[in-house]
């Protein structure tokens, strides 16, 4: 008595076959191509980042002072309510002391580093700080 093979387990075996020769002839190429990259590797040695001679060089110093932060449209605080009352003492600001950096603050700081030679951008970084809260800030001038 002959026994029949199924159809479809013909077909499982003969892709496993196929399946199989084609992993057999990745690998022999692989395997070679893998040697070839640890050499290759092995010759160009990896940079190492340079270090540092000291911690105290990398580290910003405690003591040193923060810097003070720019005042811009925008910005909200006691920061700028001061700035409001210093620019009304000198004649620049007439708004209310609300501490908000809005459009009447940057028009009356504009003014104010535009009469004492300023940079007239609006903002109060180190420079317009300085000189607007110095004895040396021109009020405006009357008109």
């Amino acid at each position: 008595m002959k026994t029949k093979k199924n159809p479809k387990t013909i077909a499982g075996l003969i892709v496993l076959a196929v399946l199989l020769g084609a992993l057999a002839f990745l690998l022999t190429r692989l395997i070679p191509m893998a040697g070839e990259v640890r050499r290759e590797m092995s010759l160009t040695p990896t940079p190492l980042p340079e270090t540092p001679k000291s911690v105290m060089a990398e580290t910003a110093d405690p003591a040193a002072p923060t810097a003070e932060p720019v005042l811009r449209t925008g910005s909200r605080g006691q920061e700028v309510q001061d700035l409001q009352s210093r620019l009304y003492t000198l004649g620049y600001y007439t708004g209310e002391f609300d501490g908000q950096f809005g459009p009447a603050t940057k028009e009356a700081v504009m003014a104010f580093q535009k009469a004492n030679d300023l940079d007239a951008d609006g903002m109060v970084g180190v420079e317009t700080r300085d000189l607007l809260f110095s004895p040396q800030a021109k009020p405006k001038p009357k008109q």
